[in-house]
């Protein structure tokens, strides 16, 4: 099951359920959940999240009418006394109108890094609303820091046919679910274009990853992921475009045997020991056994 999900499940698991008497009337009419898988971003990454929006009432109801959105992000600074909201869509994220059954759910997948202003780091508070009536219902804030991670090899593209246009790549590490990870960060001078900054995967910082920049536009990338396997990630890189071609795990032979080979002594070891348990424990039940014995001959 994807983090998301279980964060969202929980989430449900949280909503307040319709009850008898007077519980029920104090339900607002919409329950909303924001769920966000990690707790921090390396600047530039898609950011996704999961929203869910839950209709209370017994009554079809419709969110979005008018001017007002359906549902809409804000997003603010640590420590900003001006609370200025960095949310980009002034429409909102959720598709308008949008109408909801009776106690329907409905969820959202949301790149956070489209929505709002995330091209500085730093400490965010990120609130999910949704507006009925002209009343806005939201989650409790979540926080999450957008980091420069640790810069490990850089690089800078030029463009034959754009010679004003220069292309720097910067290859940074950062721990996720406490495993260190690899990304490229791409950014584009004069004009301070940026493209999307793409997760490698695992690494190993032990060995220095290769970058490879060809004049014709190809971007290999290779780093160690594993005591046994390389990463090669290849990019196709144009003025106008930066795209992923294919990422492939490689076996390094020179680690390959002594890994395989110590995996097949560890579970030779714990064979031996299970059957030389298994031996004891057969040994004490027939000493056992003889020891009942109503036949065994008196000393």
């Amino acid at each position: 099951m994807r983090p998301l999900t279980r964060l969202l499940l929980a989430l449900v698991a949280l909503l307040p359920l319709a009850a008898h008497g007077q519980a029920a009337k104090r339900l607002p009419p919409v329950s909303v959940g924001l769920a966000i898988e990690s707790g921090s971003y390396v600047l530039g990454e898609t950011l996704p999240v999961r929203v869910l929006v839950r209709n209370n009432t017994p009554a079809p109801l419709t969110l979005g009418k008018g001017d007002h959105p359906a549902g809409a992000f804000e997003v603010v600074r640590h420590n900003d006394a001006q609370r200025r909201n960095l949310a980009r869509e002034p429409n909102g994220c959720l598709p308008k109108p949008l109408t909801l059954k009776p106690n329907e759910e409905r969820v959202f997948d949301l790149d956070l890094s489209v929505a709002a202003d995330l091209t500085r780091q730093g400490k965010y508070l990120v609130t999910f609303g949704a507006i009925v009536h002209g009343v806005r219902y939201d989650t409790q804030p979540k926080a999450i820091d957008v980091v420069p991670g640790s810069v490990v090899l850089e690089g800078t593209q030029l463009f034959a046919n754009d010679p004003t246009r220069q292309r720097h790549f910067t290859l940074v590490r950062w721990p996720r679910d406490h495993i260190d990870r690899l990304f490229l960060r791409i950014q584009d001078t004069p004009d301070g274009r940026f493209f999307p900054t793409v997760m490698l995967g695992a690494y190993l910082p032990l060995v220095q990853p290769r970058l490879n920049i060809s004049p014709t536009g190809e971007i290999v990338i290779l780093h160690r992921a594993t005591p046994e396997f390389y990463v090669r990630n290849v990019f196709w890189s144009l003025p106008a475009e930066f795209v992923r071609r294919s990422t492939q795990s490689l076996l390094d032979p020179a680690t390959a045997d002594t890994e395989r080979l110590n995996g097949m002594r560890a579970d030779l070891d714990a064979i031996i020991q299970k059957n030389e348990a298994q031996r004891k424990e057969d040994h004490d039940k027939i000493e056992r056994i003889k020891a009942n014995d109503p036949r065994r001959p008196l000393n």
